[in-house]
């Protein structure tokens, strides 16, 4: 074989293995939120940076840029319990929603008991010429830091 046929083979294994390794990754990863025709995408996550809070940050995606995207409320859990132990809504927090946008995302700390488990509800929220959509997201369990 000459040495051109061996370069081309090897440059055409390598590209194979290169644009198979996107789908293999995409495979093995969560589903992820079904979108919608104002939300494309959305996430919430918890963790604990310092001693007694726990910081819940979002980030929501539009299909479009939309009239007022963010998130409407935000509600902390002990694990254990269906009692809030701390909230805030987009009525009394502007800052949670932002206008003529196509994403938003931010961030907001509570203050828990130190060594506690905690999770959140977040309601990320897009809306476009009248209409909109609400898509809750449960985020994973986070310690606070003692």
């Amino acid at each position: 074989m000459s040495k051109r046929f061996i370069s081309i083979i090897a440059l055409t294994l390598v590209l194979m293995t290169t644009f198979s390794i996107p789908a293999a990754a995409a495979a093995s990863t969560p589903a992820q939120p079904q979108s919608d025709a104002y939300i494309a995408s959305y996430y919430a996550a918890i963790d604990s940076f310092s001693s007694g809070t726990v910081t819940v940050g979002f980030s929501t995606l539009g299909t479009k840029t939309m009239d007022t995207i963010g998130a409407t409320s935000i509600v902390v859990y002990k694990w254990n319990s269906t009692q809030p132990v701390g909230s805030l809504y987009s009525s009394s927090t502007p800052s949670m929603l932002s206008y003529s946008r196509t994403s938003y995302g931010n961030e907001y700390t509570f203050t828990v008991t130190p060594g506690e488990k905690y999770y959140a509800l977040v309601y990320c929220y897009a809306a476009k010429d009248g209409g909109s959509s609400t898509r809750m997201y449960r985020t994973s369990y986070s310690t606070a830091k003692k």
